[in-house]
Parts: C-alpha cells; sequence; structure tokens
C-alpha cells in the first residue's frame, strides 16, 4: 500500500511548481523529496515527470495522479474530522435553547447527572430549533412549545410570563395588563441574549427602539437608574425576590405566556433518561 505522505509531497510540488520550493515547504531536503517521488512512481509502476537537465515537470500520469491525490487527501482530511467529532459528541452534551432563563438550571443539572461529560449551550431564537435538534447540532433542546410527540421524547419543565418593567411616573404604569403593541413606539432596554422573545417584541412593536445590552448585571444596573420601560418575567422575578422600585405589569398577548419543554430525538430517549425522570418527578 502506498503511504498518503508521498501523495502529499506530490501535491506540494504541484503546488509549488519546483522540487525545491516543494521541500522548502515540506521542511524536508531536496535529496530526500525527490527520491520520494522517485518511489511514488516505482510504487505506481508509471513515470510521473519528465525529467530536463535543471528541472523536472509533470507528465500526463503526473497530472492525473495529482488530482486523484488531492481527492485522496480531502477524503482523508473528511474522514479525521468525522471521527473527531462523533467522538466529541460521545463526550458532550449540546444543549439548544429558545430563551436564556432555564440555561443555567439545565447545564448545572446535566453537569450533575452525567458527570465527566462536557455541556455546551446555545440560546437561539431561530424557529428552527427543533429541526437542528433532528439534525445533530444539538442533543437536547429548551422549546417553547410542545414538539411533535412522534419526533422528539419531551417533557415540561417550567411556565414563563413575559412581564414589562416600568417606572412609577410612567403614563403606563397604573395598567393592569398591557399588549405589546400599546407599548409600540417606544425605547426598551434590551438583553441581547433573549432568544424568541426578541422577535416577539420587534414583531409586535415595529416602531420601538431597542437599546441592546450584552451584559446582564450592566442592563440591571440601566434598569435600575433609567426612566426606560423594560422586560422581566416572572420566573426572573422569583428567582429574584429582591424589592424593586419598578412596576411589573403582565403582557397579555397570547404568546407572552409560555411553557417550555425539554425534547430530545425519540431515538435518544435512553440516553436523557435520567433528565426526564428528574423533570416528571417535579411536575
Amino acid at each position: 500500500m502506498i503511504e498518503i505522505h508521498l501523495f502529499e509531497q506530490l501535491v506540494a510540488f504541484a503546488d509549488c511548481g519546483t522540487l525545491s520550493a516543494a521541500a522548502e515547504k515540506l521542511h524536508i531536503s531536496q535529496p530526500a523529496l525527490s527520491r520520494s517521488m522517485q518511489r511514488l512512481e516505482q510504487e505506481l509502476e508509471v513515470t510521473l515527470f519528465d525529467r530536463q537537465k535543471s528541472r523536472i515537470l509533470l507528465n500526463e500520469n503526473g497530472e492525473l495522479a495529482v488530482k486523484y491525490a488531492r481527492n485522496l487527501l480531502l477524503q482523508e482530511n473528511s474522514m479525521i474530522e468525522q471521527i473527531r467529532e462523533f467522538d466529541r459528541k460521545k463526550r458532550t452534551i449540546s444543549l439548544g435553547s429558545c430563551a436564556p432563563v432555564l440555561v443555567p438550571e439545565v447545564v448545572s443539572l446535566l453537569s450533575w447527572l452525567y458527570s465527566g461529560m462536557t455541556i455546551s449551550s446555545e440560546i437561539t431564537g431561530d424557529p428552527a430549533l427543533a429541526d437542528y435538534l433532528l439534525e445533530g447540532r444539538y442533543q437536547l433542546a429548551i422549546l417553547h412549545e410542545k414538539p411533535d410527540e412522534t419526533l422528539f421524547c419531551s417533557c415540561p419543565v417550567a411556565d414563563e410570563q413575559l412581564y414589562v418593567s416600568l417606572p412609577p411616573v410612567h403614563p403606563l404604569a397604573d395598567a393592569e395588563g398591557l399588549y405589546l403593541r400599546e407599548l409600540d413606539g417606544q425605547t426598551f432596554l434590551l438583553y441581547s441574549q433573549t432568544g424568541f422573545w426578541d422577535k416577539l417584541c420587534r414583531r409586535e412593536m415595529p416602531s420601538s427602539r431597542f437599546l441592546m445590552q450584552e451584559e446582564m448585571e450592566v442592563l440591571d444596573e440601566l434598569v435600575a437608574n433609567s426612566a426606560l420601560p423594560a422586560f422581566t418575567t416572572d420566573y426572573i422575578m422569583r428567582q429574584d425576590p429582591r424589592p424593586s422600585d419598578r412596576v411589573a405589569i403582565p403582557v397579555l398577548d397570547e404568546e407572552a405566556s409560555v411553557t417550555y419543554y425539554c425534547a430530545c430525538p425519540r431515538p435518544e430517549q435512553t440516553r436523557f433518561r435520567a433528565l426526564f425522570r428528574h423533570y416528571r418527578s417535579r411536575s
């Protein structure tokens, strides 16, 4: 069997054009590269080069060999990447979430239940999150709608209601509830990683301006010292029950109240049986 490094050296020669340049690129001596090309010719039992007094050139056999060598090296690289990716997935649990609130809890729980595994997480408002779960981009997902039971194993994990956070002097601070369209046109402070909530707010308030903040601590500081409206949820308020100078008013849009589901593809349900058992025991 022909050693793969001979094809790598052949491709290097084709790319560089001369033995000296290819040898420099490969960090080997020119005589060593010349011997390798002679060995490749012996292994293939064909002549690959037209040898002239001061240089060598690829002949038609050589050009064809380079073409196949490139394909072979691409296949080798693809094989290596796929094997490494397969191994990484065995040691990694990738979580995709439609919203930020449950991510710390689920990541902590996964770390406890699956000791030794690497847990990665990503927040996305992409409506194709369930599709990405089927494609293998994620092994688990937090969805704000119940997924297709024929394709996914899932269970409810939490409910969340969107609230608008207003200073007491705001003209709408006395309202018992508000629709997002009633807030359209105002400037809001908004966290950049809100997942699907971001699309809902922008769709229902197309004339509003959103001042995006990437750090939650910075956002909390701005909200505490600003007259601008912002958003919160009952889940967040339960996690942080400290008194606030702001008024929290429930958003009345139907989509502003959601149930989150933890889901995995049906073929993976055995792997995550402990996780689903934990959540089902709480309900």
